[in-house]
């Protein structure tokens, strides 16, 4: 019994070993409210639109406002992040958030919003987000150091997907008896945490880097993952990924009310399931030591994530769906924290910023593509026949990864 004790605390040790750093636990205590608050955003969000517009295309459009600035901007992003301190851009991006929701907040309760305001405020959201993505993630590396940073990574992406299991479900019955204003009010209140911790922390200083032009350090990053190719192939699958799961995390409502004849709430539902399958490969990963034991996540999990989105295209009935809905969390939360970790790890300190732009270009960038593609094909073809396409293109991107060399070294 000793013994069995004795081995459970080294597995919770070894689990949340990161948080034995002081900074990065109040960092990530303070990312509890605002990750919830960000998926009660997200829900409202997009009923709110699909309620104005009753059109996949007007939801894809809102998905090109909210992630077209990471894909345009993240060159540009990475190399400021890189440059500057971390901690001042992150609170001056949190109270660009609270000041942006706030309008938003105004408008929905005086019902005022338009299709055209919300389109703008969105854009506004994106382009603070195109900065505060990247950041964030180097901000933790920055905090924990390389030996912790596989496990604060699993760490977030299991906060992340807690959020996915807690936030939708209170957005959705929010959105059902209040309407979408509270939940925007809700996403305001989340700031206040982490703009309290973060003008309170002092983290480490960052060492002084080569000075070059602004444009030399642009092309630093991209030659770096030009000479690597691995790195290469695994932002390619990443990109792969997040375009062919766009079906389900953008088109969440057309999805819910048109081809399962269910409402705000099953979405919310829907979504909780897809975290809780997400939290299941966050526990799984935790405890992984060697980043060896990483690489062979991101192509068997965008196989699975591929069959998923297929059987999805094919199901006709809510049960099922929600059936499908904990693989498929299970898939993409393993793609994404596998990549994320292998890429983080084996980039230079003095480029990390760079390449976790690049990575949030890949992941979030190419949604706009794909939301507005599946918007097309969602009123063309029907949105069956999208899912059943886009889970068929990732299963092969995954397969043609999973064949390519597995050297992951630089």
């Amino acid at each position: 019994m000793l013994n069995e004790g004795k081995d459970s605390d080294t597995r919770w040790g070894r689990a949340s070993r990161a948080l034995r750093h002081p900074e990065y636990r109040r960092f990530f205590l303070a990312q509890v409210p605002l990750l919830i608050g960000t998926w009660i955003h997200s829900i409202a969000l997009g009923w709110l639109m699909w309620r104005l517009s009753n059109s996949p295309w007007m939801l894809g459009v809102l998905a090109v406002c909210e992630l077209g600035p990471t894909l345009l901007l993240s060159p540009f992003t990475g190399t400021i992040i890189d440059r500057v301190n971390l901690r001042l851009l992150l609170l001056s991006l949190q109270a660009g958030y609270v000041a942006l929701v706030g309008v938003l907040i105004v408008f929905t309760f005086n019902e005022a919003i338009s299709t055209e305001l919300l389109v703008i405020i969105t854009l506004g959201l994106g382009v603070l987000a195109a900065f505060d993505n990247p950041a964030r993630q180097v901000f933790v590396a920055e905090l924990v150091g390389l030996d912790d940073l596989r496990n604060a990574i699993a760490l977030n992406s299991m906060l992340f997907n807690l959020a996915r299991l807690i936030g939708p479900a209170i957005g959705g019955t929010v959105v059902a008896l209040a309407g979408e204003s509270w939940c925007f009010v809700i996403k305001a209140l989340t700031y206040l945490p982490m703009l309290f911790v973060l003008f309170r922390m002092r983290p480490p200083l960052r060492p002084p880097g080569t000075p070059q032009s602004f444009f030399a350090d642009i092309m630093e990053g991209f030659t770096f993952v030009h000479r690597h190719p691995h790195m290469g192939r695994l932002l390619i699958l990443v990109a792969a990924c997040s375009f062919c799961s766009v079906p389900y995390f953008y088109f969440l409502p057309a999805l819910v009310r048109d081809m399962l004849g269910q409402n705000a709430d099953a979405a919310g539902l829907l979504m909780s399931l897809t975290g809780l399958g997400a939290m299941v490969a966050g526990l799984t990963l935790t405890v992984r030591d060697r980043v060896e034991q990483f690489e062979i996540f991101p192509a068997w999990s965008s196989v699975a994530l591929g069959l998923v989105l297929i059987g999805m295209g094919f199901s006709g009935t809510y049960w099922v769906t929600a059936v499908l809905a904990l693989p498929l969390g299970l898939a993409i939360l393993s793609q994404n924290l596998a990549s994320n970790t292998l890429l983080q790890h084996f980039a230079p300190p003095a480029l990390r910023g760079r390449i976790m732009a690049m990575y949030a270009m890949v992941l979030l960038g190419v949604v706009p593509l794909g939301s507005l593609i599946t918007g097309l094909a969602g009123d063309w073809l029907g949105m069956p026949v999208t899912f059943v396409a886009g889970g068929a293109l990732c299963a092969a991107t995954g397969l043609a990864f999973a064949w390519a060399p597995r050297r992951v070294r630089p």
